[in-house]
């Protein structure tokens, strides 16, 4: 299939995506881990990817920059402003990774939803390509097999501080 490049705010783009998970852990803490950058940096990223680099300023406008390592050491920037911060229920926020003059590949608009079950949450997470550019395919086509690596990730960290 030819790549999806341009502008799909308005209509839909065949990486949408979104993925539930019912995780063991309190929905307070979950927003915590999706909030904190000493969380974040323990488990947002698919295997063997880490985030030497995460900061957080959690407000509508704020933005959340952080960097994927591989073990071959390259290294891929990215920033997310944050749209919506609703505790702890949802945060909405655009999300880019960044090509290496700073140009972002791509813009998702990226929705968490938490929904309290007794001492487990309902997590639900969106992303919506908003904007596809040229290099962004190989990410875009690599999105859910890596999403569902880092929430596989996240229940594993969350087993280890509950």
């Amino acid at each position: 299939m030819p790549a999806e490049l341009g502008n799909f705010e308005n209509r839909p783009h065949s990486k949408d995506l979104v993925l539930r998970r019912l995780v063991k852990a309190p929905r307070a803490l979950v927003f915590e881990v999706f909030t904190k950058a000493d969380h974040l940096a323990q488990w947002w990223a698919p295997k063997p990817l880490t985030v030497p680099r995460c900061e957080v300023d959690l407000r509508p406008g704020g933005i959340w920059r952080y960097t994927f390592r591989a073990p071959e050491g390259w290294e891929h920037d990215c920033v997310a402003t944050y749209r919506e911060v609703e505790p702890p229920r949802l945060l909405v926020m655009e999300a880019s990774a960044l090509d290496p003059s700073g140009k972002p590949f791509f813009l998702l608009r990226q929705t968490v939803e938490l929904e309290a079950r007794g001492d487990e949450t309902a997590l639900t997470l969106s992303f919506k390509v908003l904007q596809a550019h040229p290099g962004s395919e190989p990410m875009l086509e690599g999105m859910e097999a890596g999403t569902r690596m880092t929430l596989d990730n996240l229940q594993e960290y969350l087993t280890k501080i509950v």
